[in-house]
């Protein structure tokens, strides 16, 4: 398999950068994104020029687990798609102020990916460890939780469980989550993270 050249992964990143934004990629369900990856196949501006340098059977995992991934990444502004999106989370210091209240505050250094995960310091000199996303990613949310609760016993520990609007999370979404933090003796909430338009000025053509 011929090694992929640079100027051509980022174009086809912004191309489906394009796409994603357009369809709000990360209110797609999972029948609909998996409709989307097969057209992403056969569009000759993705699937085709993909197809000079990998077989056709690598090309739709390619985007599955490679630009797909990144594009909710980059609506955190992290990763190489971040500054062709056209849309952005309100980012870290937002839900670390939603999900711990208003004297809280992101420790920078320590943000981290898959999950979105940092450390927070509140306002009396204590600190908390903080991670989040949508339900869909609640297992790596947990498991974070777990390495952090093995590091320290008294740790503070926070799961950010982020949804598109202010309706809550269904009932059984939401036990099965509360469950899972208590056992790891760590709080749940449910913060509304809802995407948004950039400034024209903030974005840059590939």
């Amino acid at each position: 398999m011929a090694t992929l050249p640079e100027p051509i992964r980022l174009e086809i990143f912004a191309e489906l950068t394009r796409h994603f934004d357009a369809m709000r990629w990360e209110e797609v369900s999972s029948p609909a994104a998996t409709e989307m990856y097969d057209r992403f196949v056969k569009d000759p501006k993705i699937g085709g020029r993909l197809a000079r340098f990998m077989p056709t059977e690598k090309i739709r995992p390619w985007i599955k687990d490679g630009p797909a991934k990144q594009y909710r990444r980059a609506l955190e502004g992290v990763g190489p798609m971040a500054q062709m999106t056209t849309r952005e989370y309100p980012g870290p210091q937002s839900v670390v102020r939603l999900a711990m209240g208003s004297g809280w505050t992101l420790r920078a250094q320590t943000l981290d990916v898959k999950p979105m995960r940092c450390l927070a310091d509140g306002p009396h000199s204590e600190s908390a460890f903080i991670t989040w996303g949508p339900m869909s990613g609640l297992q790596g949310m947990v498991w974070h939780a777990c390495l952090r609760r093995a590091e320290s016993e008294s740790q503070l520990i926070t799961i950010a469980v982020t949804k598109p609007n202010t309706a809550p999370l269904p009932d059984d979404d939401w036990h099965l989550a509360l469950s899972l933090a208590t056992v790891l003796r760590a709080r749940c909430e449910q913060v509304t993270y809802r995407v948004s338009r950039k400034a024209t000025a903030d974005l840059r053509t590939v």
